[in-house]
């Protein structure tokens, strides 16, 4: 018999873990008692995210906590899933055969009258993702100082430790746009709160014990020791005692990379 609530927990370990935020509110007076600026440079937004954080996106770009706006995101693994989420939420939007930036451009417009964000649509990968936004940035003369950064709650601390490995004199500042919380619902497990556009508990389980997995840093992991992907992260004992239960419970598997998206190396290049 399986401890729905032990898994409960795991699950919250990991994620809370994983879902790094810097500031603990989206305002200018958080921003100034982070970097001593009320506003970031740019704020950057990542297209792995669930539609859910484009949401929140707006909310922080209409608070004014960043000069610049940058959207990010190819076609990846995600993007047929945020398609489908953005489509069935507005029905007139375009989503067949787009990248997640444009979707994303095209969603801020649309319900927000946001215009005027640079777009990185070629990137299929956390690597390039990072890599490909600060080209875009520099090809816009743009060259920044701090940026506040917002992806998908399982891969916020992996996109911050890209950061640190591709442009570690940048100060970045990290804001999960959400935090799913986990609980046992009987003989399941279910989320306190439905995002629009969330994944499946099946599919998240494994979105976090695959990340756990990238960033240990190890011969099998992305860091130093590992790939090289990415700047060293420490894991608590606590998160990879999680791991391990949330893996032998058979609750969670690990999600692996898809070859048809490339690889982390795609593009790594240090940036002055």
């Amino acid at each position: 018999m399986k401890d729905w609530q032990r898994a409960a927990s795991a699950a919250n370990i990991i994620g809370y873990f994983l879902a790094r935020r810097d500031i603990d509110e989206l305002s200018t007076e958080a921003m100034q008692a982070q970097i001593r600026e009320p506003q970031a440079d740019v704020l950057i937004a990542f297209g792995g995210m669930i539609p859910h954080g484009c949401d929140i996106v707006a909310r922080a770009w209409q608070r004014g906590i960043a000069k610049r706006l940058l959207l990010v995101g190819g076609i990846g693994h995600t993007t047929e899933v945020v398609r489908a989420a953005y489509k069935d939420r507005v029905p007139e939007l375009d989503v067949d055969g787009r990248a997640e930036a444009d979707i994303m451009a095209d969603y801020l417009k649309l319900c927000y009258g946001i215009e005027g964000a640079l777009i990185e649509n070629r990137s299929t990968n956390c690597g390039n993702n990072v890599t490909y936004a600060l080209d875009v940035l520099q090809q816009n003369g743009i060259t920044p100082k701090s940026v506040l950064i917002m992806q998908d709650a399982t891969m916020q601390l992996r996109m911050d430790a890209t950061f640190r490995k591709v442009a570690p004199d940048l100060q970045v500042v990290n804001y999960a746009p959400y935090r799913p919380a986990v609980i046992s619902k009987g003989w399941q497990l279910g989320f306190l709160m439905e995002y629009w556009g969330m994944w499946s508990m099946e599919h998240y389980l494994s979105l976090l014990l695959g990340e756990v997995k990238r960033l240990r840093d190890d011969a099998n992991g992305y860091g130093p020791n590992g790939a090289d992907y990415l700047a060293h992260v420490d894991l608590p004992a606590k998160v990879e005692a999680a791991a391990t239960f949330l893996k032998e419970s058979g609750l969670g598997t690990v999600r692996t990379a898809n070859p048809l998206y490339g690889d982390e190396t795609s593009k790594l290049v240090e940036i002055a």
